[in-house]
């Protein structure tokens, strides 16, 4: 991940919460289809990758309206629908000004899945805040014809945006859109400077069926640990560079929770991560980690952030101070972001982002133990 994919990411995170705090509740209950038509209007990377041109797309979305139905994390929120967003991008004019080539970033194809916080409505023009997180799929790569931005085809996708709508009628809206997408592969293969694209767009909304009025629910049922440990594991490599090859690393956390409201924890703990290979003088190419590079097998840090939870799904974000960690850079401090799924009440998956500074080191997947 670049320094342009860190920061968007913690740009993400920070949107999130302010688009929680300031969210106002819905006011319609359908779910809808939405068809939204994008051109970009900058494009660029990392690491002074200057590039040209505009890219030509859209986005196909189906919008969830949790309000039939509200949960109690929901309700606080204040959220309005859950997404699922197909997105797609033809980037055949999108060239590096230093070196243009045709056709060098190929075509993008993704699929995310987002929220709409409503933030403010005036006059019947509501404005949200979209955020969008899943799966890019990229035409070309480093692999396939030497693109030095993008180092492999299948990619992690990141969307925040901002919607103005307006209805039309009681079943039609229309929206002006803006948004930023990044896309690129968290490490898993190298170079990875990835690719921001800022796009603005014009969509029409049909809702699928009537609005149903909702009955003020009842969260009698619905409740959470105010206080619980953790304990996760998870497993994951960071690519050699122009390689195929990887070099694998286990992580560890274990950590306290103390949940604020039905969407809210802060949590702190301790990670550790253990090299399967360190770093040699000697095979520097194959050994080389840039700020991830350690001349010991353990790195040991604490942490300390929030996680964001949406019934049995939550998305943390945590930054830690090194107790110990012999690197090969002087490195410090760190980030880790990420998702985990409550199976039951003991028993979860996770996914686990681990970042120096703006740069990425690894995604670690693996299993998390709550008590």
């Amino acid at each position: 991940m670049s320094i342009c994919s860190a920061n968007l990411l913690k740009k993400f995170i920070l949107l999130i919460f302010i688009g929680s705090v300031s969210a106002v509740k819905a006011q319609h209950n359908a779910h809808s289809l939405e068809l939204n038509l994008q051109r970009s209007i900058d494009n660029f990377s990392a690491n002074q990758n200057f590039l040209q041109g505009s890219a030509y797309g859209g986005e196909l979305i189906y919008h969830y309206n949790v309000n039939r139905s509200p949960k109690k994390w929901s309700s606080d929120l204040g959220i309005k629908s859950i997404d699922v967003i197909f997105n797609y991008k033809h980037m055949g004019s999108i060239t590096r000004i230093a070196d243009p080539k045709k056709g060098e970033f190929g075509d993008t194809y993704s699929l995310l899945g987002g929220l709409t916080f409503p933030l403010l409505n005036v006059n019947k023009v509501e404005l949200a805040f979209t955020p969008g997180f899943g799966i890019l799929y990229a035409g070309e790569s480093w692999y396939s014809n030497q693109n030095p931005i993008i180092g492999s085809r299948l990619n992690f996708g990141l969307k925040a945006g901002l919607k103005a709508s307006v209805p039309l009628n009681e079943k039609t809206a229309v929206s002006a859109n803006l948004d930023v997408l990044h896309y690129s592969n968290g490490g898993t293969r190298v170079p990875n400077n990835g690719l921001n694209t800022v796009s603005v767009g014009l969509s029409i909304i049909r809702a699928l069926s009537n609005n149903v009025e909702v009955k003020t629910p009842s969260f009698e049922n619905e409740a959470y640990k105010k206080h619980s440990f953790d304990l996760g594991i998870n497993i994951g490599r960071r690519g050699v560079y122009q390689s195929r090859d990887g070099l694998y690393k286990t992580g560890l956390y274990g950590g306290y929770n103390y949940r604020l409201t039905s969407y809210l924890a802060l949590g702190a703990g301790i990670d550790a991560v253990y090299y399967y290979t360190i770093y040699d003088a000697n095979r520097n190419l194959e050994t080389y980690q840039s700020k991830a590079s350690s001349l010991d097998r353990w790195r040991v840090g604490a942490a300390i952030g929030p996680d964001l939870w949406m019934g049995k799904l939550a998305f943390m974000a945590k930054y830690g101070y090194y107790l110990h960690y012999n690197s090969l850079l002087p490195v410090k401090t760190y980030w880790t972001a990420g998702a985990k799924y409550k199976l039951n009440n003991w028993l979860g998956l996770q996914s686990k982002i681990y970042i120096h500074q703006t740069e990425a080191d690894y995604v670690g997947f693996g299993l998390m133990f709550t008590k």
